[in-house]
Order: C-alpha cells, then sequence, then structure tokens
C-alpha cells in the first residue's frame, strides 16, 4: 500500500489531466481527457460550463476508483490562468459559457478603461487586455442577462475554473483563489497582494463578487467521495505550476510548451518590471511568501497543430521529427493566432505564411511552423537579456517538448544550452510537488528533478544572428501589412 498519494488535476485549454503521484514522486496513474474550446465566432473561444466540470469530475473520481486501496492524502488543483467562470452562488449553475483566455470578444471593455497601460502594468504586473478575466467579466455583467440578475441579487461568484472546482468538490464551503490565479484577473495588486480598488471600480466588477485570497498551498476545503475525506492543499496557476515542477529556482529560466507557450524567468524575491514584459508571483508557500517571474507568453503554440488540422492540413505531433527531418527549405510562419504576446502585444496581425516555391513540402510548413513558434520565444528571451537580465540554461517542458526538431532549433536560434526535464508533463507535476510540500513529504528524490537531458546549440554564432536578422525582417513586414 502506497502512502501519501497525491491527486494532482491539471485543467489546461485542450483537457483535463489528472495524475496520482506517490510519496517517492512516482506516477501511479495517469487519465486525460480531451476538451476543446468551441469558437461560436470570430475572436470567441469558451467552454460549456457543465461540460468542464464533468471532465475534471470524471478524471478525478476514476482516478479515486483506481485507487480505493492507497492512501489519498490531498488534492491540488491547476488551471489556465484567465480563463472565467461565472456562476450563481445558491444553484451552482453557471450563467454564462466560461470564457477561455484566448476569447477576445471583450476588447470594447478593456479599451474604455482610462487607466494608462503603465499604470496598469505598474499595479498588476500586467497589461490592458481583453485576454485577461476583468475585461471578460465586464462584458459578462453587460450582456449576459443571467449574470445581471444574479449581481443584483449579490448572488454572482466569478472565478477561474480552479475557484469553481474546489467550489463544487467542497459543496459550496471554499470560494478561494490563490495569488497566482488572482493575478490573472487583472484586479490583482502585486504589490499589496489582495484586490485593487481602482481597477475594481474601473471595471465595474463589486469585490462581494470574488473569490478570498489564500496562498497557493493553504487549506482549501474537504472532497468527499465515497466515505473517503480528502483535503485539498493546492491551487495555483498552471505555469507557475510548471515553474514548481521544473524545480526553478531564483536566477533561472524555463520556456513551458503547452497551448501557448511561455518564456519565464525567476527573479526572486525582487520585483523586477520591464515594459512589454509581464511580471507575475510565483506560487506561494503556506506563509504567503512568495518569488516574482518575469514572464513572456506566445499566444499560440501547440494549437497551431489543431489550427492546420482543421484547415486539412494533417500532421500529428508523434510524427513532426520524421516529417521535418524531409524539410529542404522551412517556409516562414508568424504564428500569431490570437495575435502577438510579449514583447510586442499586437493584436491586429494575423498567422501570415510566406517563402512558398513550387518544391514547398508539407515537411517545409511543419518545419517553418516549429521555427515560427522558436523565433518568437527567442524574441522574448533576448528582449530581456537586453535589460541586463542574466538568462542561462533554459529548463523545457511541455507538450511539444517532445519534439526533438524543435529543441534543436530552439537552441541554436537562442544559442544556449536547452534541458529537457525528464518528465515533460511538469505542470500536473509541479502541482503535485506543491502538494507535497505541503504534507511535509522529502521530495529532494523525485524523479522530477533528476538530471535533464541537455540540447546544445549546433549553429555557429554567426549564422544564428543570419536567421535573427531574415525572421526579423520578416516580422516586420507582417505587421506592417494589415
Amino acid at each position: 500500500m502506497n502512502k501519501n498519494v497525491i491527486l494532482a488535476i491539471d485543467q489546461g485549454s485542450s483537457g483535463t489531466r489528472a495524475f496520482a503521484v506517490d510519496s517517492s514522486g512516482a506516477v501511479l496513474y495517469k487519465r486525460t481527457d480531451v476538451l476543446c474550446a468551441q469558437h461560436p465566432r470570430e475572436g470567441y473561444a469558451q467552454y460549456d460550463a457543465a461540460e468542464l466540470l464533468e471532465s475534471q469530475l470524471s478524471v478525478l473520481n476514476e482516478l479515486l476508483d483506481k485507487l480505493e486501496d492507497e492512501e489519498v492524502s490531498a488534492i491540488a488543483v491547476s488551471s489556465q490562468r484567465s480563463t472565467v467562470v461565472l456562476w450563481d452562488c445558491k444553484t451552482g449553475e453557471a450563467l454564462a459559457p466560461v470564457l477561455s483566455w484566448q476569447d477576445g470578444r471583450a476588447t470594447e471593455e478593456a479599451e474604455k478603461v482610462s487607466i494608462p497601460q503603465q499604470d496598469i502594468h505598474k499595479v498588476t504586473g500586467l497589461y490592458k487586455t481583453p485576454f485577461y478575466s476583468a475585461a471578460k467579466i465586464a462584458w459578462c455583467l453587460k450582456h449576459v442577462p443571467a449574470v445581471q440578475q444574479a449581481a443584483q441579487n449579490h448572488t454572482l461568484a466569478v472565478g477561474p475554473v480552479a475557484t469553481y472546482l474546489i467550489w463544487r468538490l467542497t459543496k459550496g464551503a471554499v470560494f478561494a483563489i490563490d495569488p497566482t490565479l488572482a493575478q490573472r484577473t487583472l484586479l490583482f495588486n502585486i504589490h499589496t497582494g489582495d484586490w485593487d480598488n481602482d481597477l475594481l471600480n474601473a471595471f465595474g466588477i463589486k469585490k462581494e463578487f470574488l473569490p478570498q485570497i489564500r496562498p497557493s498551498q493553504a487549506d482549501y476545503g474537504i472532497y468527499e467521495y465515497k466515505e473517503r475525506r480528502i483535503p485539498i492543499l493546492v491551487c495555483v496557476g498552471d505555469q507557475q505550476a510548471s515553474l514548481a515542477g521544473m524545480g526553478l529556482k531564483a536566477g533561472s529560466s524555463s520556456i513551458n510548451y503547452g497551448t501557448g507557450a511561455f518564456f519565464l524567468h525567476n527573479t526572486g524575491r525582487e520585483l523586477k518590471q520591464i515594459p512589454g514584459i509581464l511580471t507575475s508571483v510565483a506560487a506561494s508557500g503556506t506563509d504567503g511568501k512568495s518569488d516574482f517571474i518575469l514572464e513572456g507568453p506566445v499566444n499560440a503554440s501547440g494549437v497551431i497543430f489543431t489550427w492546420l488540422r482543421e484547415l486539412g492540413f494533417e500532421v500529428e505531433l508523434e510524427e513532426l521529427d520524421e516529417l521535418c527531418a524531409q524539410a529542404q527549405k522551412p517556409v516562414w510562419f508568424l504564428p500569431a493566432l490570437g495575435g502577438l504576446g510579449a514583447p510586442y502585444w499586437d493584436f491586429t496581425v494575423s498567422p501570415v505564411f510566406s517563402g512558398f516555391t513550387p518544391q514547398t513540402k508539407k515537411a517545409d510548413v511543419a518545419a517553418g511552423v516549429l521555427r515560427g513558434i522558436a523565433f518568437l520565444l527567442a524574441d522574448i528571451a533576448y528582449y530581456i537579456k537586453n535589460y541586463g537580465v542574466a538568462i542561462g540554461d533554459i529548463k523545457v517542458s511541455g507538450g511539444l517538448a517532445n519534439n526533438q526538431t524543435l529543441l534543436n532549433f530552439q537552441a541554436d536560434i537562442l544559442q544556449t544550452n536547452l534541458l529537457k526535464c525528464p518528465e515533460t508533463e511538469s505542470t500536473a507535476m509541479g502541482t503535485a510537488w506543491l502538494a507535497a510540500q505541503a504534507l511535509n513529504i522529502d521530495t529532494s528524490t523525485w524523479p522530477l528533478f533528476k538530471t535533464c537531458e541537455k540540447v546544445k546549440p549546433t549553429l555557429s554564432s554567426e549564422e544564428a544572428e543570419l536567421l535573427n536578422r531574415q525572421w526579423r525582417t520578416f516580422l516586420d513586414w507582417c505587421r506592417t501589412q494589415k
């Protein structure tokens, strides 16, 4: 019998994952349920709340049934950060579609907020865009009658996916959020660690709608299932869970290739702010203290291949390496699905392909797509380096980190070593690790922190600089051809 088994739930943009991890860090079982956002109109991205909840409960309960003879000590929950659920706290019913972080329908609500961008950035570490929760909440308050009615009745509850799941698991007993998720609402002050009244007023959102802020490692209530009573000990944003899963200490950097991709650099307890780059808070311990992170998002990474399949370009991720090895002249591709993130913040740009010839093959397209993702991440890293931040070797994780072609090119274009983690599902494992810490389990020997595979650059610095110059020419052209 395994003791101190932890169930970690990772609610990502393209599915729900649940890991059962024992006290040695070994994964006993994994479960995945695919769940993709719906796109009813251009710029819209949403989920059905009932389907989302059913997906979470099904993987959680299935693992609990598998573990009926094991001692399950904790549940830990991580989720995509800016995706927001609005529900009635009396009935538990969702009042609107669950708006994904990718949803851009609230552009007008974001633009009409009079607080300047530099002030928003100083207070929240973020920028005023429709992709964070505040503008989405404001849009629902304006356009969804059920939300308006619940607000008038003082029964409206608003929170990210993790908060909603915990509320349902505890039968409404716990309505809480951690700082990593609270920040992504664009209503959280990173200096005070609390909701910001000026931002609440600017977006027309009442504090009573929002959850209580607790540390990432804290008491989030009890889930009762078939005579079991299991404490929920972690609530955290997916990227911060990934950082924990990679053991990212102060001064170190990482790239997480998920639905979107993120370049992250841990600045320790120093709150450092760079124009065009997000400043985020890391997962907080039971004492409530946390490091700060410089963060550069690329809006589209793994989702690009979903989009390509919908266009009829069939390619499976497992086949990418073999396919890309056949590329002779990769095309140029700007993966601006949902616009450009850091450091450009240009939402007027769409995906662009260039460089096609009569000889272009499928392999050239696939390789060009991977290169486009790598170029955007390199832009973020070089931009941060220009502000005097030492990047060093970069740990990598996420689904696309299993693609050697991508990692080879990323190392080449950055002229930096990449360290591939042994467990690329760093979000789920990081979520479990945070729970293990809360349980005072010795995690020093967890496989999570075994020696990483090193991917070294093979291009010369001159060849890499030439490619970077060509990329910047292509990017500038794309941004001027609206």
